[in-house]
C-alpha cells in the first residue's frame, strides 16, 4: 500500500500524536486538526497570491510592450511621411556639393589611382547620410562582346607560344631508273602570345567603409571589373602591345605596325570604293566576303560598330530589297548577306584611312590568354587610415590566323 504523505495531509499529525497519547484526550485532537488546517490554508493562500502577482507583472510588461510598439510604428509612419515629402535632404533632392562628391567617386573608381582615396568626409560623404535613397543608377559603359567572339586560352604560364606549318615541301616526278635528289623541305615558325598586367589600386578610409550604407566594398569590385573589361577590350582591337598590353586585331591589317610580325603574314585588306562615313555601297560588302577562303566561311560573321551598322542598315540590293535582315529571335543576332552581324563599339568609325569592318572566322582568327584570373588583395596596413584593394590580372591576345579573316580598307 502506497505510504501517504504528511504535508499533503497536515491533520495526520495530530492524529498521530493523539494515538500516541493513547487517545485519551479528544479535544486536543481536535484542536490539532484544525491547527494543521489552518497552517495548510494559509501556505495555499500565500502561493495564490504569490501567482496573482506575477500575473500581474505580466499583464503591465505586455501592456508596455504594446506601448512601446505603438509609438515605434507611429515614429516610422513619421518618418515615412517626412521622405515622401522630400524633407530628409535639405528640402529634397540631391545638393550641388552632394553630386559634385558622387561624381568624384564615379571619377575615382574609373581612375584606379591612390592619389584620390575615398573618404567619408570627401568623395563617399554622398553614401553616409542619415537617410537616403539607397539605389544606385550607373552611368552606361560600352564593352564589347570580345571574349564571346574570339578564341579563350586558359593558361598557367606568363606565355603561350604556337606553332605554324609554313608548308614548302616539294615533289617530282622521275623515271624507273631516274635519280632522286633532295627536294625542299618544309619550315615550321613559332608565335608567342605574351601576357600582360592590368591592375587597378583604390583606396577607401576605413570610416567610410564602417558608415557608409551601400556595401562599399562590392561597388568597388564591380567597378574593377567593367574597368578591366573595358581597358582589354579596347586592347583586343587596337592594342599597341605597350607596357603588355595585347596587340590588337586591327593593328595586323594591311599597313598597321604588326602586318609583317605574324608568321602567316597581314590582315589582307579589302579596299572600299567610298572614303567617307557617307559612302559605303553593297558591293563592297561582296566583296569583303568573297575575299574570305571558303575554308573559312562556315562560322564566319561581321563586326563592326553602331554607326556603321546604321550605314549598313540602309544598303538595298538592285531589286530594292534591303541586305540587313533583323532578327527574329531573341538571344540571335542580326544578318548581313546571310551573316550574323557583331556590334564592337571599339571598332573605328567609316572614314577616309579607317578599317571600319572585319570579316571571317573570329574565333580561329584571334586568341585571348588569360593568366590565373583576377586577384584581389585587401590591404588594411600599407596605407592607413585607408583600405587599398589591390587588384590584378595576367591577359594577353593576339592574331592567331591572319588568313581567317579580312577587313575592309576605306
Amino acid at each position: 500500500m502506497m505510504k501517504k504523505n504528511s504535508k499533503q495531509y497536515p491533520y495526520r499529525g495530530a492524529i498521530k500524536v493523539f494515538a500516541e497519547a493513547g487517545g485519551s484526550n479528544p479535544a486536543a485532537l481536535i484542536d490539532g486538526i484544525r491547527s494543521g488546517l489552518q497552517e495548510w490554508q494559509d501556505k495555499q493562500n500565500g502561493e495564490v497570491n504569490s501567482l496573482r502577482e506575477q500575473l500581474s507583472a505580466g499583464e503591465k510588461a505586455q501592456a508596455e510592450l504594446k506601448q512601446t510598439i505603438k509609438e515605434l510604428q507611429a515614429s516610422y509612419d513619421d518618418m515615412a511621411k517626412k521622405i515622401a515629402a522630400g524633407q530628409m535632404n535639405g528640402a529634397g533632392g540631391v545638393s550641388p556639393e552632394a553630386a559634385a562628391r558622387s561624381a568624384a567617386m564615379a571619377g575615382y573608381l574609373r581612375s584606379g589611382q591612390i592619389n584620390a582615396a575615398l573618404t567619408k568626409d570627401g568623395d563617399l560623404g554622398v553614401v553616409a547620410p542619415s537617410e537616403w535613397d539607397r539605389t544606385m543608377t550607373d552611368k552606361l559603359v560600352e564593352i564589347s562582346p570580345a571574349r564571346q567572339l574570339f578564341n579563350v586560352i586558359q593558361t598557367e604560364k606568363a606565355a603561350y607560344k604556337k606553332v605554324y606549318n609554313l608548308h614548302g615541301y616539294k615533289a617530282g616526278w622521275v623515271g624507273e631508273k631516274d635519280a632522286r635528289p633532295a627536294t625542299d623541305t618544309g619550315q615550321l615558325a613559332e608565335y608567342e602570345f605574351k601576357t600582360g598586367e592590368i591592375y587597378a589600386n583604390p583606396a577607401v578610409s576605413q570610416t567610410a567603409l564602417d558608415d557608409a550604407e551601400i556595401d562599399v566594398e562590392n561597388l568597388i569590385r564591380s567597378e574593377i571589373s567593367a574597368e578591366f573589361a573595358i581597358r582589354e577590350n579596347e586592347a583586343f582591337f587596337t592594342g599597341d602591345g605597350a607596357q603588355g598590353k595585347p596587340l590588337g586585331i586591327i593593328t595586323f591589317v594591311t599597313g598597321q605596325a604588326n602586318a609583317t610580325t605574324h608568321p602567316l603574314g597581314e590582315i589582307a585588306g579589302v579596299p572600299a570604293a567610298g572614303s567617307s562615313i557617307y559612302q559605303l555601297y553593297p558591293d563592297d560588302l561582296f566583296d569583303l566576303v568573297s575575299a574570305l577562303p571558303t575554308k573559312f566561311a562556315p562560322g564566319a560573321a561581321f563586326i563592326m560598330n553602331r554607326k556603321t551598322m546604321t550605314l549598313a542598315r540602309k544598303m538595298k540590293s538592285n531589286m530594292g530589297d534591303y541586305l540587313w535582315q533583323q532578327s527574329m529571335l531573341a538571344g540571335q543576332p542580326n544578318r548581313l548577306l546571310g551573316y550574323p552581324v557583331y556590334e564592337v563599339s571599339d571598332m573605328p568609325d567609316a572614314g577616309s584611312g579607317s578599317i571600319p569592318i572585319l570579316f571571317g572566322n573570329l574565333k580561329t582568327s584571334y586568341s585571348i590568354i588569360d593568366c590565373k584570373g583576377v586577384r584581389v588583395l585587401r590591404d588594411p596596413y600599407s596605407n592607413k587610415p585607408y583600405v587599398s584593394f589591390y587588384s590584378t590580372k595576367r591577359v594577353g591576345g593576339s592574331v592567331s590566323n591572319p588568313e581567317a579573316v579580312k577587313a575592309m580598307l576605306m
